[in-house]
């Protein structure tokens, strides 16, 4: 299967001795440009790579702002800081991702781009958020770290921003061994920046340097394992879409707040519930493993603070990190673990108490 390919493939790396940006990484952006239909692909060596490419590929510098969500993983906001940017918190909606209407006063002559996250696989409004950048002349950028492969209104995350970001951690839908990312863009003159970028500026003369780059290449390994697992990633989505369906039919009449399941493919599966942590605890003891994605947002973490954000500042970001719980959700969860994962759950609001 999987696993006996995989190896295989490592194998005839080991024997051909080429270890780095070999045919498997070059196969690997042509198939995931295929896949998402966006003209350009640069594989590089983690999802927080491909952001801090994308930055340093617009020339974000000192004095530029960017905006983006405080609900979201460290280093959607990390990376602008690293390329001398200042990040511009937006508060979210209830489905978690940026708030649209919230986006345009944020705006300030410094503002320069925008990242926008696809939370735990639902896409956002990108009909919106899309139409502000072109009127702004903001660089638009998807972070799409969990979202490969989720559509909205017919498109195919990724393919509406200027720059995307993509993450094969092992846990996300198209999960590496190991660490792993790729940018996509439409736009050409990007492309060339970025691949020279990732390879600490330098371009194909070797040891001629255009740019401050860095050292953000993918292993052949990790690229000819990707390869393997993407023919499976469309039924791997199909599979979590079911069991998110699943759990709406079964969890609907009960107080707590259910994702969407439009333009979503459930990287994660995430309820919210006043009492999370109670249900979590009580859940807990049933054997039944939960997550908490994010318990602290942003704009509250102690290396920002010099950012002047303060708490109430971003109520509904504030009010998801202390509601918010992971569900089991992954390609070949049983019915029968799905059935005492929704008794369980049921159980408790039966009983109101632990």
């Amino acid at each position: 299967g999987i696993e006996a390919e995989m190896v295989r493939r490592i194998e005839s790396i080991i024997k051909n001795r080429r270890f780095v940006l070999g045919r498997y990484c070059r196969e690997l952006e042509e198939r995931i440009s295929e896949y998402l239909g966006v003209p350009y692909a640069v594989a590089c060596a983690s999802g927080t790579d491909a952001l801090i490419l994308s930055l340093m590929a617009i020339g974000i510098s000192r004095g530029d702002e960017v905006i983006t969500t405080p609900y979201t993983f460290f280093s959607t906001a990390s990376s602008i800081l690293l390329t001398g940017g200042r990040p511009v918190f937006v508060d979210v909606g209830r489905d978690m991702n940026i708030d649209p209407s919230l986006i345009e006063a944020a705006i300030t002559e410094r503002t320069k781009a925008l990242i926008v996250v696809h939370l735990f696989g639902k896409v956002a409004r990108m009909d919106l958020i899309q139409d502000l950048a072109e009127r702004y002349g903001l660089v638009l950028i998807e972070d799409m770290a969990q979202a490969l492969g989720a559509t909205f209104r017919g498109r195919r995350a990724g393919t509406f921003g200027d720059l995307a970001c993509i993450s094969f951690y092992p846990t996300k839908n198209l999960g590496g061994i190991g660490e792993g990312g790729m940018v996509l863009t439409k736009r050409e003159d990007l492309y060339e920046r970025l691949r020279m970028l990732r390879v600490h500026g330098m371009d194909n003369e070797p040891y001629r340097h255009i740019y401050l780059g860095l050292n953000s290449r993918l292993d052949e390994i990790k690229a000819s394992a990707l390869l393997v697992k993407l023919p499976f990633l469309e039924e791997w989505n199909r599979q979590r879409v079911e069991i998110a369906t699943y759990y709406n039919a079964r969890l609907k009449d009960l107080p707590i707040v259910l994702p969407e399941l439009d333009s979503h493919v459930f990287h994660l599966y995430v309820i919210r519930y006043e009492r999370r942590d109670e249900l979590r605890e009580f859940l807990q003891r049933k054997r039944i493993h939960t997550g908490i994605y994010y318990p602290l947002p942003l704009h509250l973490q102690p290396c920002f603070s010099f950012l002047g954000y303060k708490e109430g500042d971003f109520l509904e970001a504030e009010r998801a990190s202390k509601e918010s719980l992971a569900l089991p959700c992954y390609p070949g969860l049983k019915g029968n673990d799905l059935l005492y994962i929704v008794s369980s759950i049921r159980e408790f609001f039966l009983h109101g108490t632990l």
